[in-house]
């Protein structure tokens, strides 16, 4: 008999340990999620969008980027992909602080969610036919065009869309 209770007691022992285990892991990872949650809330605030937050955005709802990078490194990232695409440079001259547009958020998250295009996108990669591709796919609703300013509420949307159309593929 008291060796089942003995038994008994290193299992509950064990498992003590274990979530005191996890509580601290928790307590130290969970600064990292709340600095994202606070960016992503001023992201979602923000009307217009930034061009280095819909580049953050793009990237990191990719996977590409860890949460805590920043805008120029997403921007940079960007900058590589259309460079191993073959398109022309869109985000080098540009400057993180001034105003995406719906174009170029939608040719952000194709480049960084590696969607692709249809026969207008192959020809001109650019954010005008990556949002009609963007359109085509039903991800951007509503009145739409490329020159259209951007906020950021309407920018998580889309990414829903986006992830949820990754999801099911």
């Amino acid at each position: 008999m008291t060796p089942a209770i003995e038994c008994g007691t290193i299992w509950i022992m064990s498992n003590k340990i274990r979530i005191l285990w996890i509580a601290l892991i928790t307590l130290a990872v969970a600064p990292l999620f709340g600095q994202s949650a606070e960016q992503v809330d001023a992201i979602l605030a923000a009307d217009p969008l930034s061009l280095g937050d819909a580049a953050y955005l793009a990237v990191m709802s990719s996977g590409r980027i860890p949460p805590e990078a920043s805008a120029e490194q997403a921007i940079a990232l960007l900058e590589m992909l259309a460079a191993r695409a073959e398109h022309r440079d869109r985000f080098s001259d540009r400057d993180p602080d001034s105003d995406a547009t719906l174009g170029e958020f939608s040719y952000m998250l194709m480049l960084a969610h590696d969607i692709s295009g249809g026969f207008w996108y192959r020809r001109i990669p650019g954010p005008r036919y990556g949002l009609r591709e963007m359109r085509y796919r039903r991800l951007v609703q509503g009145q739409s065009w490329a020159l259209q300013p951007l906020d950021g509420e309407r920018a998580m949307r889309i990414i829903g869309r986006v992830m949820a159309l990754q999801e099911g593929q």
